[in-house]
Order: structure tokens, then C-alpha cells, then sequence
């Protein structure tokens, strides 16, 4: 494999590792109830989050990485900061040595993600790779930066960053709500992703094996959808992931460790 193509399975490694987001505790009513029957579905009492680290092995073209998820607690009262760590690992680690940075503030409204602001650094070096948005709620205004180029978006309740909204998956499953669609503000634009249902599995991963259910992300008119698998025995975290292009498997990811 020469140089190009081990960039290229590098950025799609990395890509792959930003499409989901998971928290241990609460629940959102952003999302229509459940419609389709997912069997048991026991609805968590609603309550604070708690700060929590997953990690996840990546694989994809026989090159690999680890992604490290966390949740914290920020110092400004009821502020949350979700942030991600990505990085390459063995052959790949000699193209991209910087890993992957992305965060999201927000607080919570009610039982709904409210997002303060987002930021992407792709490790690369390169500006045009990395974004930001800062969302101005009063003024009904999310501010997009990205190559360099600013984009004013009109706001809407529950619009959401790339991190925050697949955590808004979570919540709403935690709830007992079925995913349906979540927009987010993403490379200077507003974004709506679908969720389709696909039934339960088993899934064996590096952490464990659970009993899942399992779900289709896809935004209409790209080439690039995922499939994720949720456990309910871990309060609905995602424990596989694989990215397709043009129906195609592209990435894996699996959740190897956990802290709650």
C-alpha cells in the first residue's frame, strides 16, 4: 500500500471514529416515541450525567487506531464537555502521528442537549481539515467556521453539533424512544441524519459480548451510512460501529474497555 492510499484509509479511520458519541445516564424528549417494536426497552429514570471513558479499536485495510471517549464536567456550573481523542496506531501512527481532537460544551435543557460550542482539530496540520461552531442561542445564530470560511445558521431548538447529536441518540434510547432524525450544524451547514431500525443481534466486541439493537445512520443523498449497534446492558452505549461507502464496509469500529 503506498503513501496516498495509507492517507486515505487514515482519514476514513478517523472519520469513522467521530460518527458516535455515548454517555452512561439521563434521557431527552427532543424524539417522537417508539413506534416500531425493538422488544424490551426498559426506559432509564431520567437524571444527571455522569462523567464516563470508552474506548474503541478501529480497524479498516489491515491498518488500525483507538478512539477514547470522554465526559466531564466543566467549570461552569451545569456545563458538560464531551470531547474525543482519535488516533492511529502501528503503520498508520507513521503518516498521522497527532491524533484527532474534537469537543463539544453544552448544557442541558430540561432533559434536551443545548450545545455552547464545538471545535474539530484533525491533528493534521492542515486548517482547511478542522472546524468550529459557536452557538448563540439568544441571538438564534450558530457561528461556522470551516476553511476558513464563516457561515451564520439559523437556529432551531434541538439543533445539535456532530458530537452532541449522537449522544442525543443514546439519551432518546435510554428513554425508550426510538431514534428517528437529529440535525446538527457541520462543515458551515445544517445537517439531518436518519435512524432506521434494523432488529436485535448479539455482538461479541474486545469489552464483552451483549445482547444489541441495532440501527442504520444515513443522511439522505450521501454516499456514506453506518451501522450501529446499541446494548442495552450498558445503558445503551454503542459497542459496534461499521462505516460503509457506497455500500461498501469501510471501517469497524468496537468498544474494547469501558469506566461508568
Amino acid at each position: 500500500m503506498n503513501r496516498k492510499a495509507i492517507r486515505s484509509v487514515i482519514r476514513n479511520i478517523l472519520a469513522a471514529a467521530l460518527l458516535l458519541t455515548v454517555t452512561a445516564s439521563g434521557a431527552a424528549d427532543s424524539a417522537p416515541k417508539v413506534t416500531a417494536n425493538i422488544g424490551p426497552q426498559p426506559a432509564l429514570k431520567a437524571k444527571s450525567l455522569s462523567p464516563f471513558e470508552l474506548r474503541y479499536q478501529l480497524k479498516a485495510f489491515g491498518l488500525s487506531g483507538e478512539s477514547v471517549i470522554e465526559l466531564q464536567t466543566t467549570n461552569t456550573a451545569g456545563q458538560y464537555l464531551l470531547s474525543s481523542r482519535t488516533e492511529a496506531t502501528g503503520l498508520a501512527s507513521l503518516i498521522r502521528p497527532n491524533a484527532a481532537i474534537e469537543s463539544s460544551r453544552f448544557t442541558m435543557d430540561g432533559d434536551t442537549i443545548r450545545v455552547d460550542e464545538y471545535n474539530f482539530n484533525s491533528g493534521s496540520g492542515d486548517k482547511f481539515e478542522d472546524s468550529q461552531a459557536s452557538f448563540d442561542w439568544n441571538a438564534g445564530i450558530a457561528r461556522s467556521n470551516h476553511q476558513e470560511e464563516l457561515a451564520d445558521i439559523e437556529l432551531r431548538r434541538g439543533m445539535l453539533d456532530r458530537m452532541s447529536a449522537d449522544l442525543q441518540v443514546t439519551l432518546d434510547l435510554q428513554a425508550g424512544k426510538q431514534p428517528s432524525a437529529y440535525t446538527m450544524i457541520h462543515r458551515n451547514s445544517a445537517k439531518t441524519y436518519e435512524f432506521m431500525y434494523q432488529g436485535e443481534e448479539t455482538v461479541k466486541t474486545p469489552a464483552g459480548t451483549f445482547k444489541t439493537i441495532k440501527y442504520l445512520r444515513q443522511r439522505p443523498g450521501s454516499s456514506r451510512s453506518a451501522y450501529i449497534w446499541y446494548a442495552p446492558e450498558v445503558a445503551y452505549q454503542a459497542v459496534k460501529v461499521i462505516q460503509l461507502k457506497n455500500g461498501k464496509k469501510n471501517v469497524t469500529l468496537l468498544l474494547s474497555s469501558y469506566r461508568l
